[in-house]
């Protein structure tokens, strides 16, 4: 509830602390007193645009605070916790405008911009008869208003899954497309690139094959010419063959007379016969090996040139074109599974399409059944209110598809008609504020169980009425204050005599300058008060009988 509003610098007010309370607090003053500068102060803490010419007169700047607290069960909390806002005991709702134009929000003494405020400020305050754009009579608000008297929660709940289901599909069918469009333009290339390694069949090390047979082309004289010489020099009389042969002969003859030493050389000597023999087996392997190459340099350069054409076309090595033709085909083959994957997506959306159609419809048939129930309630309450040829009506009609959302495919307009044979129409239509007002008041008073826990302020909501009319406007605006804090700005006397506390809104001149100032009114101050409402500026006996008579009947 709202528990304080702090004012200062605000046209007549120079500094000014109201502390409200529970239940329905009226506030009553002559007029030009400054109960429009109460309002206008407070539509700043809830986010109506800065007025700058509300600075005091001699001034530079001016601030208003609202100070607010709730039940630990309060909506507001999500909101806090969506811009980071602490909460502990209060709420403290701070806006500050300077005369350079400059102005700020601040909220527990973070500042935030003004359309942060007013998601705040919605959930905690609710004016009508000032702001028209806020409130009831904003049609935004009426599907919202339906479904809380409604209390089908599961139909909401499972209209909201079946849409996110709908639209996730959408979002998938709508990149799946791009992808497979994308993919569809390089299918040629795709084709055409894939044959082209098809054709040619890299093989894995084939660079460093090729590269050494060129070697062994290139170098084949050479080769020849070595391994012929090595062979000589193992081969020939006196070569190494001859030499390691009569080494063993001679070692063999001393053996039996020779010491160990001598004998570990003749193992080693065998060991060199034996490594000599394997030596020219190598030899006369790779005189074939050197002499044979089945491909010509010719051939062998065309097949290195192919290869490394493919390797500048994809941008890799000769190593890699394998792994490339891979990948080739994997992509041709997400072209023609992607297709038939969109078809199948294609599919699953046509089914979440008609489920949401049909969560949607049962959603629909229970808010025009609670709507033709919700508009019986609050026509009853019309003859409380002195509107007996007035009728209200609650519209849910068909939105257009390209309209329906995750609440539905309904919308819901609170229609009304003061008179018999006047035509329904739109609550924010009625052209009478009084009458209109009576109505903001009807519906409330049935929807006060479940509209949020919000304090209520109803700005002149008596206008253009009095006697019996006023009188029944106070019982229900009584009522209402029960169940919320409710604040009525008022010029009638009987509705005064039902608030639970009196304010006071005065004006007074010293020394030249004008001030407003607010108090609370006890006792016979009170019943002076009502008094000159219903008598004027001469208060008479009579006045004040009868005003006693309404606080006392109101208290009863």
């Amino acid at each position: 509830m709202l528990r304080e509003l702090r004012i200062k610098n605000i046209v007549l007010i120079e500094a000014l602390n109201i502390e409200f309370k529970p239940g329905l607090s009226v506030l009553t003053g002559e007029t030009g007193t400054g109960k429009s500068i109460l309002l206008d102060s407070l539509g700043l803490v809830l986010g109506n645009r800065s007025d700058f010419s509300l600075i005091r007169t001699g001034e530079s700047q001016a601030s208003v605070t609202a100070i607010f607290d709730f039940p630990q069960s309060h909506s507001i909390f999500k909101i806090l916790k969506k811009y980071d806002i602490n909460y502990d005991s209060e709420l403290i709702i701070r806006r500050d405008i300077r005369k350079d134009g400059k102005s700020k929000c601040l909220v527990n003494d973070i500042l935030i911009s003004r359309s942060a405020l007013v998601e705040i400020t919605d959930q905690i305050i609710e004016v009508q008869g000032q702001f028209e754009d806020r409130g009831l009579l904003n049609t935004n608000t009426h599907l919202t208003l339906l479904d809380a008297f409604a209390k089908h929660d599961n139909l909401l709940l499972n209209t909201k899954k079946t849409f996110e289901d709908q639209n996730n599909l959408k979002k998938k069918i709508h990149e799946s497309e791009i992808e497979y469009n994308k993919n569809l333009d390089n299918q040629l290339w795709l084709r055409d690139s894939l044959e082209q390694l098809n054709l040619i069949k890299p093989e894995t090390g084939e660079e460093e094959q090729i590269n050494k047979k060129r070697n062994i082309i290139l170098n084949q004289e050479k080769i020849i010419i070595s391994i012929n010489e090595i062979k000589d020099i193992i081969e020939q009389d006196n070569g190494l063959e001859d030499l390691a042969n009569r080494i063993f002969k001679i070692l063999d003859s001393i053996q039996i007379v020779s010491s160990s030493k001598l004998l570990e050389g003749l193992e080693i000597i065998k060991k060199s016969s034996v490594e000599l023999e394997e030596l020219k087996n190598i030899i006369n392997n790779e005189i074939f090996q050197s002499t044979y190459v089945p491909e010509s340099l010719e051939n062998l350069d065309d097949r290195l040139h192919e290869l490394r054409t493919q390797a500048r076309k994809h941008n890799c090595e000769i190593e890699e074109l394998n792994s490339i033709k891979l990948t080739l085909q994997k992509d041709l083959d997400k072209i023609d599974n992607n297709k038939s994957f969109i078809d199948n997506l294609q599919q699953e959306y046509q089914e979440a399409k008609l489920k949401y159609i049909n969560a949607s419809n049962l959603l629909s048939e229970s808010r025009k059944k609670e709507a033709t129930l919700l508009s019986k309630e609050i026509n009853k309450e019309l003859p409380y209110l002195k509107l007996e040829n007035a009728k209200f009506n609650i519209e849910v009609k068909d939105l257009n598809n390209d309209d329906f959302s995750n609440k539905g495919i309904d919308k819901v307009i609170f229609t009304a008609c003061t008179n018999v044979g006047i035509s329904m129409q739109p609550i924010n239509k009625i052209a009478s504020g009084g009458e209109l007002s009576r109505f903001l008041l009807a519906i409330k008073c049935v929807l006060e169980t479940n509209i949020h826990n919000r304090t209520l302020l109803f700005d002149e909501i008596d206008s253009g009425i009095g006697g019996s009319v006023a009188n029944a406007v106070g019982i229900r605006l009584a009522k209402l204050g029960k169940a919320y804090q409710t604040i009525i700005v008022t010029h009638s006397p009987q509705v005064s005599s039902k608030g639970d506390h009196h304010y006071l809104i005065e004006k007074n001149t010293t020394d030249g300058v004008t001030y407003s100032k607010v108090s609370e009114l006890l006792g016979n101050d009170r019943i002076e008060e009502i008094a000159r409402m219903l008598s004027g500026n001469i208060v008479t006996p009579e006045a004040r009988e009868a005003a006693y008579q309404l606080v006392n009947d109101s208290s009863s």
